[in-house]
């Protein structure tokens, strides 16, 4: 018995918090479809440009930072056409959801429910959507 291809993906998480990353790592190593390479950074960006040339996949990131929300970052990356977006948030509740749906994310994941399970569906339905030929898993 031969384990499954895992397909690649490079994804940026955007979290103020570093055990949600280092959460999130822990769940993403448990995927059979996916081998997920992460960076990370505890802030948004002052410029969303500044990630373009980082060649992510996905970006995954927090819906709330202290004193701001992800919304303003989510208008100037959709405006760029830069990698997809996934917020994933304790917050989960419509009103957000919808926001964010708004302004440009493409799903939108609970910490609280996470699985390995839930992460692979949602990369692999973001990145299909965007890029068909990207991940053809058998």
């Amino acid at each position: 018995w031969t384990p499954p291809c895992r397909e690649e993906v490079r994804a940026l998480v955007i979290d103020g918090d570093p055990l949600h990353a280092a959460d999130l790592a822990r769940i993403a190593a448990r995927s059979k479809q996916l081998d997920f390479t992460f960076s990370v950074r505890r802030r948004l960006p002052e410029d969303a440009a500044e990630l373009l040339p980082g060649g992510y996949d996905l970006i995954l990131l927090e819906y709330w930072y202290g004193t701001e929300t992800c919304v303003p970052f989510l208008h100037a990356l959709t405006a760029l056409r830069g990698p997809p977006c996934v917020v994933l948030t304790g917050l989960d509740e419509p009103d957000i959801r919808r926001v964010v749906f708004r302004a440009g994310a493409e799903a939108f994941l609970s910490k609280d429910s996470l699985s390995p399970q839930a992460l692979e569906s949602v990369t692999l339905t973001v990145l299909r959507a965007r890029r068909p030929e990207r991940l053809a898993l058998d």
